[in-house]
């Protein structure tokens, strides 16, 4: 449809213009004489989707060097849901080392299955090994993991192999999107109260953004009507604003 292949256009031809705001995570781009506002948070949910598709058991991998303790991470996640989201009754309550347990049972259980598909590596002893690499020179925030493995659990649906690998592809393509970080202050504002670390963290994601997953898009990301529906939205159109400034 026109729709579909103005769409495609976009991303396919854009020129990267800056990050607007990191915490919204918005971008604006070029793509011929207009300016478009894009939310690269929504776009690279079904940008890494697609990837989970297109490149299903043939997945390279990112590599822990000592391992991870899968029970470990995942009582991380769970004492922080537990905090954040105070259950409304006792019957919503959890035990957090119970969860841990369970949900690292499961994926112990099908620890096969993840190494063969998604190389998701966890041995039998409950350590993350690896997990899938979906963009060359782009590594998801590992603060965030915790919480990925954490959602393996109650929300891939390990009873049918078709929904199995979808709802996992999202899950995944959810963890790989970048992380929600403190807007760079502008020229008179005063510098952010924060760590050293999220602001090396905010200079590595604004450098990824720009280098490598914006690049990405240009070469692979087949863009979707709902992409277009909430992913964009135009800002500009040049030529009108060239008439605009000859008329001062």
């Amino acid at each position: 449809s026109p729709t579909r292949r103005s769409s495609d256009l976009i991303y396919a031809s854009h020129t990267f213009v800056g990050i607007v705001d990191e915490r919204r995570r918005l971008a604006a781009i070029q793509g011929g004489v207009k300016l478009f506002l894009v939310d690269y948070g929504m776009i690279c949910s079904e940008y890494f989707y697609q990837v989970g598709l297109t490149d299903f058991g043939n997945f390279g991998t990112i590599r822990f060097n000592p391992s991870l303790n899968l029970k470990e991470l995942l009582s991380l996640a769970a004492e922080h849901e537990k905090a954040s989201s105070p259950p409304a009754s006792e019957d919503d309550d959890f035990e957090v080392e119970e969860v841990a347990e369970l949900v690292s049972a499961q994926l112990i259980e099908r620890r096969e299955m993840l190494l063969e598909y998604f190389s998701f590596e966890i041995s039998e002893e409950g350590e993350v090994i690896s997990i899938p690499l979906l963009l060359k020179g782009y590594t998801p925030s590992l603060a965030k993991l915790p919480r990925f493995l954490l959602r393996l659990g109650p929300h891939v649906n390990w009873m049918s192999e078709k929904e199995c690998f979808a709802t996992f592809l999202r899950e995944l393509a959810s963890y790989y999107v970048p992380e929600q970080l403190p807007p760079t202050p502008g020229p008179e504002d005063p510098e952010e109260e924060v760590g050293e670390e999220i602001k090396i963290r905010r200079q590595q994601m604004n450098k990824a953004v720009e280098h490598v997953i914006f690049p990405a898009f240009r070469a692979r990301l087949i863009a979707t009507k709902s992409l277009m529906k909430g992913g964009v939205v135009e800002i500009a159109n040049l030529k009108g604003l060239y008439r605009v400034f000859e008329r001062c």
